[in-house]
């Protein structure tokens, strides 16, 4: 019952600072994502196994990209966003489906005006690796980096290459994925 109520209260909150939220204006409150195309999505690994059994392995492969965000523009020109960029692929040497992608916080710089500006996104956060079926991998730190063009007032093109690191045990995975995302955004 406590979630019931505490979900209702956080819904009828989120709303009601919606309606203000969402004047037209690149400034306050701030919520958006895409999906698009992922041309690599890439982990490798090149580590020894408790400190004596070698083991690599790389792949690359194309994927579905995906991004959400939400947070606040302070101004016309800066917002400040928690983000999860991602992709989602079936690999080949393993035969299981992977998730991987950056999440934390990013920053968004419009270059222009409203409706046809370039932008630049800089993350700084985690790096997570899901494989379906497998034990989940601890995430490590990740960096995300970001150009495109916001080509209507509230939709945008771009494209995103994040890369990171996590881990199982003690053995360590680098991952990166490069993604072309259509989004639509909010403000």
């Amino acid at each position: 019952m406590k979630r019931v109520v505490l979900l209702a209260c956080l819904i009828l909150l989120i709303s009601s600072s919606a309606v203000f939220g969402f004047d037209g204006q690149r400034k306050g409150f701030v919520i958006g994502g895409g999906v698009g195309v992922s041309p690599g999505s890439s982990w490798k690994v090149d580590d020894t196994l408790l400190g004596v059994f070698p083991i690599k392995g790389s792949e690359s492969r194309v994927g579905v990209a995906a991004n959400l965000f939400l947070g606040y523009a302070w101004d016309e020109k800066n917002m400040i966003v928690y983000e999860f960029n991602g992709s989602g692929y079936e690999s080949d040497k393993i035969n299981h489906k992977f998730q991987q992608g950056f999440s934390g916080p990013a920053w968004y710089h419009y270059w222009g005006s409203k409706g046809s500006s370039l932008f630049t996104a800089f993350g700084l956060g985690l790096y997570a690796l899901d494989i379906e079926d497998i034990k989940k991998f601890d995430p490590g730190p990740g960096v995300l980096f970001g150009v495109g063009y916001e080509f209507s007032r509230h939709l945008q093109i771009g494209v995103y290459l994040g890369g990171g690191k996590t881990s199982v045990g003690s053995l360590d995975v680098e991952h990166g994925h490069l993604s072309i995302v259509f989004n639509a955004v909010a403000f």
